[in-house]
């Protein structure tokens, strides 16, 4: 690629902005991901002993600006590799100046990330430096679900990356850093917000089926929409189901059973993808998803809170 073509792609890049916010372009709707599993961990650490709440704190905000910086990269590498190109506007477009500058928003995401750091080795200092390899590998992870030449959403494991970096650190950090190793029940806790954040995933990649022909290989694309839409309705079942067994085992306290509370939003995202939905659905699915993990992770965190009094 000459100088030129460099210039000219730089140039193009530099005229464009966001059609909304900087409050939409880090999908608000998306925290519950980090906050719901991090709720969990401190709150089975709370039964087992007194937390700080600063460090408490300071995990929530490092897992907060981790995701506002994945999620506003994801929506700018996306935007280079031919996909979403409406959520952007040029000069002469009544939107046009409204939203954040396409060209800034690595920057913000670096200096986000760079805070995040120095959050992660206080927190390490004052409980466990083993913290920051784990962080560090859900960083990475996390990073990989849209950046590189292979991103890990076009190769079918968008779902499983997002269970890694989503499901498991967060909560697992959270518990650690309060003074406890990794041990069954953190495990027993997190497995459910894994199952949730897979299904949030797959539900964005039904629903996207259409616009990634061409760009992107997604798992829907790889088993199709029908097994997609089942996958996600055991997905749903199995989340319910660990909860419930783990109770009626005594691993997990009996309030937790709540969480069934949470069935209705999940028969909704359900329907949403089910062979014939129509595409209104379809589009409000992943906005139901992301309220079914709310739902749900703040019930179970709630419950294991009211277990500890």
């Amino acid at each position: 690629m000459g100088m030129n073509q460099i210039h000219f792609i730089h140039e193009k890049h530099e005229r464009l902005t966001y059609r909304t916010s900087w409050f939409q372009l880090v999908r608000p709707m998306t925290f519950t991901g980090t906050v719901s599993p991090v709720l969990a961990g401190t709150a089975l650490a709370y039964l087992k002993g007194p937390v700080r709440l600063d460090l408490f704190f300071a995990i929530i905000i490092a897992g907060l600006f981790v995701q506002f910086s994945m999620n506003m990269l994801n929506d700018y590498l996306d935007y280079q590799k031919g996909q979403d190109h409406e959520k952007w506007v040029r000069p002469g477009d009544p939107l046009f100046g409204k939203g954040p500058n396409y060209h800034t928003i690595p920057y913000v995401a670096t200096v986000l990330i760079l805070i995040t750091i120095g959050i992660s080795i206080w927190i390490a200092s004052q409980s466990t430096y083993w913290i920051l390899a784990v962080g560090g590998f859900g960083f990475l992870i996390g990073l990989s679900y849209s950046a590189g030449p292979r991103p890990l959403c076009s190769i079918a494991l968008g779902e499983i990356d997002a269970a890694i970096c989503m499901g498991i650190v967060p909560g697992v950090l959270s518990y650690i850093i309060q003074g406890h190793r990794l041990d069954i029940e953190i495990i027993a806790v997190i497995v459910p917000f894994m199952f949730l954040i897979f299904s949030m995933i797959l539900s964005n990649n039904i629903r996207d089926l259409e616009k990634d022909k061409g760009i992107r290989k997604t798992l829907p694309m790889f088993i199709g929409r029908v097994r997609a839409s089942q996958l996600l309705t055991i997905l749903l079942s199995l989340a319910y189901l660990w909860v419930i067994t783990l109770v009626s085992i005594d691993v997990l306290p009996l309030f937790t059973v709540a969480v069934i509370l949470a069935l209705p939003l999940a028969y909704r995202l359900n329907m949403s993808y089910k062979p014939g939905a129509n595409r209104s659905d379809e589009v409000k699915g992943m906005n139901r998803a992301a309220l079914h993990h709310m739902g749900f992770g703040f019930i179970l965190a709630a419950s294991l809170w009211l277990s500890s009094f």
